[in-house]
């Protein structure tokens, strides 16, 4: 077995991310990386898609992030296996279904108008900073019905710790916000997320207050940080590519659909690990039992055996069978909160700033659990506010 330097952080934090490792496939699919203690990397759609649907050999229970996050414990139900996995994320399903979103649109919808409030008289905003990141915490503070201070601390702490998930001291500080929601919510139980999670039963018994901690530990970085990046970058596409912006300000109804070609193309949620279980041969290399896997959903998102012109950003691609949200028993469970949240900020800003211009110089980029934008400076022709 040859070693090779291959490092997916390097890789994603460059803006031809896709380029990179899609020569790296073409080398080779599956590969033995020497970064971050060693793991094997799968580049191919196919690999990709079989080790994620196979939870029995490819384990997420010992963590799913290379290199490994500090938080004292897994964080399920997205490091859990079965049985665990769907104890945890069978009950909260309903809490995110499709009705629900939808009956949520208006005040998410809202949400969007407001942020665009105010800035939309200046004629120059920061998408990302204005708008793509507070509006992701503002919809999970309104499902965890929390305040707005306690919002904008929880986005703070989840953007930091997506880029730097070995902080220990702001996971202390993260543990210490769910562990004051605990308590409280103990005593005075709601309707919302965190009375939901805390009802949740493992093997008959109510959860415990780890237990709570971590699984709220997992919705604020899946929540928060994602779509705040997957928004960031569908800005900065639709600016790169004129007739892609003209096609769907003459055609609004075509937003899902090209919602969709952005998470493939862009893919913010870059890589996930494994852990196998067992010994397994892959493309002719000896996987051992315990060896670390990354599953590389940027690099499958690109594979031509899969996508027809892979490079090109085509809205009206059909299928388009991505695994932007993953795929098997760990597809994002908040798969269509972010599919409503994507659809709203594109409508609004493609009705309200319509020839925005990006500075592309000034865009700030990072990397880390997640690949997306700090930064997205724009100017446009003034407008006027909503209300």
């Amino acid at each position: 077995m040859t070693d090779t330097p291959f490092d997916h952080l390097e890789i994603a934090l460059q803006a031809d991310a896709s380029d990179r490792l899609s020569a790296e496939r073409e080398k080779c699919p599956v590969q033995h990386s020497s970064a971050h203690d060693g793991f094997w990397a799968f580049l191919g759609y196919e690999h990709v898609g079989d080790a994620a649907r196979d939870p029995e050999t490819y384990s997420s229970a010992s963590g799913v992030t290379i290199p490994a996050h500090a938080f004292p414990m897994a964080l399920p139900p997205i490091e859990a296996d079965p049985p665990l996995h769907m104890q945890v994320r069978g009950p909260l399903l309903p809490r995110l279904a499709p009705g629900v979103m939808n009956d949520l649109e208006d005040d998410l919808r809202a949400m969007v108008t407001g942020l665009i409030d105010e800035f939309i008289e200046s004629g120059s905003a920061d998408l990302a900073a204005d708008l793509s990141i507070p509006f992701p915490g503002m919809s999970i503070g309104k499902l965890m019905n929390v305040p707005d201070d306690d919002v904008a601390m929880l986005r703070h702490m989840t953007a930091h710790l997506m880029q730097n998930s070995t902080d220990t001291d702001m996971i202390m500080q993260a543990m210490g916000f769910f562990q004051k929601l605990y308590e409280d919510r103990l005593a005075n139980p709601a309707e919302d997320l965190p009375t939901a999670i805390l009802e949740l039963e493992i093997d008959g018994e109510q959860i415990g207050n780890e237990q709570f901690l971590a699984i709220m530990a997992m919705v604020m970085m899946a929540g928060l940080d994602t779509t705040a990046n997957a928004a960031g970058t569908m800005f900065e596409l639709i600016g790169a590519n004129p007739e892609v912006r003209q096609a769907l300000i003459d055609d609004p109804a075509k937003i899902p659909q090209a919602v969709e070609e952005f998470l493939r193309y862009a893919t913010p949620l870059h890589a996930s690990g494994r852990t196998t279980t067992s010994d397994v041969e892959v493309e002719g290399c000896p996987v051992g039992a315990g060896d670390k896997v990354l599953l590389n959903w940027l690099a499958a998102n690109h594979d031509p055996a899969e996508f027809e012109e892979p490079d090109t950003l085509n809205i009206e691609r059909f299928p388009n069978r991505h695994f932007a949200f993953g795929t098997g028993p760990h597809r994002c469970l908040g798969i269509h909160l972010a599919r409503m949240q994507l659809k709203l900020l594109a409508e609004e800003v493609l009705a309200r700033l319509p020839d925005y211009q990006v500075d592309e110089a000034s865009v700030e980029r990072y990397v880390g659990v997640t690949r997306g934008l700090s930064s997205l400076p724009v100017t446009f022709t003034a407008g006027t506010t909503a209300s």
